[in-house]
C-alpha cells in the first residue's frame, strides 16, 4: 500500500509514537525530574537572582513552573493522559456514533425528521458549553473529594464522548440513508435479505474504509476541545484547588494528571507575567494536532481519493460521472459536515 512508503504518515505518527512512550519510560527511570526544583536561584557572589517561575534561560529547556518543576518533563509526562484520552474519547465516539448511525438510518422518516430537528437546534450551542455544564458539578464533588481523581478522568472521558455521539451519529445516518437508496440493495431486499445481511454486507464494508479517517479527525478535535475546556478549568483528572489568600479570594490550582491542558489553565492568570507557562503548553498541542492533522490528510489520500485516469483522446472534462453516493459516501453534496459537530 501506498501508505507503508508515506513519510508524510510516518514522521507525525513515530513523533506521536515518541512522545507518548518518553511519557511512560521518562518519569519512571527519572522520578527526581518531577520533583519541586531549588526554592531560588543564586549567583557566584550567592546573591539570589530568581525564585520560582524560572525562565527559559534559568531553567533549560522550557523553564519551570510556579514550584520549580522543569516545564518540559512536565508536559511530557502529562502527554500520555492527554493523548490516549483524547484517543479513548475518539474511539467511543466512533463506536457510539456508527451504532447510533445504523439505527437512525432505519428509523421511520417521520421519526429521524424529528431527531434531527432536535439535534439541529443543539448544534448551534458550542460543545466546550455543554461539556462545561455537565462536568462543573463533577468537578465540585472532586474538590470536595468525593472521588478520585482517575474516577474523575474516566468520567469526563466518557462525557466527552457522549456529547457528540448524536451529531456523529445523524451525519453518519443520512449518509447511510443515502447509501441504501442504491438500486442493488433494492433487489437485495426484493429477494429476502435481512436488515442485518445489508448491514453486514453493505454497510460494514462501503463505510469501514473511513472509520480511520474519521477517528483521526475526532482525535484531532478531542485535542481542540480539550484547549477550550482547559481555559474553563475543566481539565483531565480534575484540578485541586488551594486558598492562600487571607483577606481575599486566591485560589491555587494543582493537577494530579499534569495533562497540558491542566498545565495551562493553571497557569492562565499568569499569561501576561510568564507568557511561556500558557505557550508551551499550546504549543504541544499545536504540534500534536499538526501531526494528526497530517495523518488525515494521508489517510484521505489513499483511503478515499478517487482517481480516474484519462484515456487518450479524452479530456478530463470527457471523464464518466461517478456515483458520488457509491464511491464516497461522505461526499458533502446533499448534507454539509459543518452541520454537525
Amino acid at each position: 500500500m501506498r501508505i507503508l512508503k508515506s513519510l508524510r504518515f510516518w514522521l507525525p505518527l513515530g513523533f506521536l509514537l515518541v512522545i507518548l512512550s518518553s511519557s511512560f519510560i521518562v518519569p519512571y527511570l527519572f522520578p527526581d525530574l518531577l520533583e519541586p526544583g531549588p526554592p531560588y536561584l543564586k549567583d557566584d557572589s550567592g546573591k539570589v537572582i530568581a525564585d520560582p517561575p524560572y525562565s527559559m534561560e534559568q531553567m533549560t529547556p522550557l523553564g519551570s513552573d510556579k514550584l520549580g518543576r522543569n516545564l518540559f518533563f512536565l508536559l511530557l509526562a502529562g502527554a500520555k493522559y492527554t493523548l490516549l484520552s483524547a484517543i479513548v474519547i475518539a474511539l467511543l465516539r466512533m463506536i457510539g456514533g456508527f451504532a447510533f448511525g445504523i439505527l437512525y438510518a432505519f428509523l421511520p422518516d417521520w421519526i429521524r425528521q424529528m431527531i434531527k430537528g432536535i439535534g439541529d437546534t443543539f448544534n448551534f450551542i458550542p460543545l466546550a458549553i455543554i461539556a462545561f455544564i455537565l462536568l462543573t458539578p463533577l468537578q465540585l464533588a472532586f474538590e470536595a473529594g468525593e472521588m478520585y481523581s482517575f474516577q474523575f478522568l474516566i468520567i469526563q472521558v466518557v462525557v466527552i464522548a457522549i456529547i457528540v455521539i448524536p451529531s456523529l451519529g445523524m451525519y453518519l445516518g443520512e449518509e447511510m440513508k443515502e447509501y441504501l437508496k442504491n438500486d442493488f440493495i433494492s433487489v437485495s431486499r426484493q429477494i429476502g435479505a435481512t436488515r442485518f445481511h445489508i448491514i453486514k454486507q453493505h454497510l460494514r464494508p462501503q463505510f469501514s474504509r473511513h472509520a480511520l479517517v474519521m477517528f483521526s479527525e475526532q482525535v484531532s478535535q478531542t485535542l481542540y476541545l480539550l484547549i477550550q475546556l482547559g481555559v474553563l478549568h475543566i481539565c483531565l483528572g480534575g484540578l485541586k484547588t488551594e486558598e492562600f489568600g487571607i483577606m481575599e479570594h486566591i485560589p491555587e490550582y494543582f493537577s494530579f494528571t499534569n495533562e497540558w491542558a491542566a498545565t495551562m489553565s493553571i497557569n492562565i492568570q499568569m499569561v501576561f507575567l510568564h507568557t511561556w507557562l500558557v505557550m508551551t503548553p499550546l504549543v504541544f498541542f499545536a504540534v500534536s494536532i499538526f501531526c494528526i492533522n497530517e495523518i488525515t490528510r494521508v489517510l484521505k489520500d489513499v483511503l478515499l481519493e478517487e482517481t480516474i485516469p484519462v484515456s487518450e483522446g479524452r479530456t478530463s472534462s470527457d471523464k464518466p460521472a461517478s456515483s458520488s453516493t457509491l464511491e464516497d459516501p461522505f461526499s458533502f453534496s446533499r448534507t454539509s459536515k459543518e452541520e454537525f459537530h
